[in-house]
């Protein structure tokens, strides 16, 4: 009921700001909504292009801090027999003082809990939280069922397909040390083993967010926190409440309460943090159309204590209106196109299709550039003409599904009373020889 509440009263005043438009302008309000988006967010392409080109202030990477704080490692599991082993050894095996592995099983039924049980006698720094039947599902719950098992200064949260370099503790860890620094995210990358359109396509998506997040954090923006490969201070984790069990988003829940409570995030770019790609266009379906809702969902959440005077900086509330676009322009498009049609058919009223042409044209060529500069930067296997071509293969990719699953997350919300369904992503557990060669 508070979403629909919230939908209705930004319609009602989406309507009464358009008919005010309509009535001084000879455009129809939706036109130049359309308009002002498109600036707004060629504007901030152009900003975060600008920070990273003169890297007005540098990343704070410094790998020669004495802070080494305890760290729990935290990997929710459910199902995962085919890649939690080689996940919790590759973790217990990394080279920083004071850590320990849990993983939270979230009442498996296939030999998860075997091999957990046999990992937990073979290695001195791992142990398991086994989830009853019944438990509330999701990611979000099980992590907080596992949080007063833990000791440690700072939690860190893992996939159970992840992989990192032996030294990313040390190596992430002093981006986090700064006081008022609450959390910080790594770059998160695909397998390169994993070959074919699904695998390449999502590397070169998590090069634009890695390109994206880079420049946020340079310019003071609004910092997000992935699923992930993630690190939060204890005190700062406490200070929020742990995360939201209704979330079908952890990690950008936890993005909204860390900022509304005056904590800064940040992103390291030279660690990364590995992860199997979707291979079936079902399953890319299923998890993109559960991400966009949950992005959706968390301002509808916090929309007014994030607007609350005290809260963000100016910067970060022009970074986060710029971001937005990404979810208005499909949603303006789409208006626009049956505003015109049914002015069209009702009352013979002109369509403007060069208009509209020209605004999904613009917003094609806008991403193909952050594409394009972004897979360049963070995707060194390919040639400049290899990154050129796939550049509007990739664009197209997104597209082609990120549209349908905005609209239908904006429809879902709006009609249903009660969230999707949280899905795990299915892991495969292909070999990852080539990874550890590199």
């Amino acid at each position: 009921m508070r979403y629909r509440l919230i939908i209705f009263a930004i319609t009602v005043l989406s309507l009464c700001s358009l008919v005010a438009i309509d009535t001084i302008l000879p455009w129809p309000a939706l036109c130049v909504l359309l308009s002002l988006t498109l600036l707004i967010m060629t504007f901030h392409s152009f900003w975060l292009l600008h920070a990273q080109s003169k890297e007005r202030r540098k990343l704070k990477t410094s790998r020669d801090s004495s802070w080494q704080p305890s760290v729990d490692i935290l990997i929710p599991a459910k199902n995962e027999s085919r890649v939690i082993e080689r996940t919790v050894r590759g973790f217990c095996e990394l080279d920083y003082p004071d850590f320990r592995v849990w993983v939270i099983d979230d009442a498996s039924d296939d030999n998860t809990p075997q091999i957990l049980e046999r990992l937990r006698k073979e290695l001195p720094n791992f142990n398991y939280i086994r989830r009853p039947q019944g438990s509330y599902p999701g990611k979000s719950a099980g992590l907080n069922d596992a949080l007063p098992h833990c000791r440690a200064e700072v939690i860190a949260v893992f996939d159970a397909d992840a992989s990192v370099d032996k030294d990313f503790l040390s190596k992430i860890l002093p981006v986090l040390e700064p006081d008022g620094v609450g959390a910080v995210q790594s770059q998160k990358r695909i397998y390169p083993h994993q070959k074919g359109l699904l695998p390449s396509c999502q590397a070169s998506e998590y090069a634009l967010d890695t390109y994206f997040q880079v420049g946020r954090d340079l310019i003071g923006g609004a910092v997000e926190l992935r699923g992930n490969g993630q690190l939060i201070k204890r005190e700062a984790l406490i200070d929020v409440g742990g995360w939201n069990n209704a979330a079908i988003t952890d990690d950008l829940d936890l993005t909204m309460r860390l900022m509304i409570s005056n904590w800064a995030l940040r992103f390291s770019p030279d660690t990364h943090v590995f992860e199997e790609a979707v291979t079936t266009v079902k399953g890319l379906i299923r998890q993109r159309r559960r991400w966009a809702e949950g992005s959706i969902r968390r301002y509808l959440d916090y929309i007014f204590p994030l607007n609350s005077p005290s809260r963000l900086s100016l910067v970060e509330r022009l970074d986060i209106l710029a971001f937005l676009s990404e979810f208005a322009i499909p949603g303006f498009l789409v208006l626009e196109v049956l505003s015109e049609i049914v002015s069209f058919f009702l009352m013979g009223e002109p369509i403007h299709p060069k208009f509209l042409f020209s605004v999904a044209a613009l917003t094609f060529i806008i991403s193909l550039v952050n594409f394009f500069i972004a897979i360049r930067t963070y995707r060194k296997e390919l040639s400049f003409w290899e990154a050129f071509f796939h550049t509007f293969e990739v664009n197209s990719y997104v597209y082609a599904h990120w549209v349908p699953c905005i609209v239908i997350s904006f429809v879902h919300i709006g009609l249903r009373r009660q969230a999707s369904t949280w899905h795990r992503t299915e892991h495969l557990g292909e070999s990852l020889e080539s990874v550890q060669a590199n």
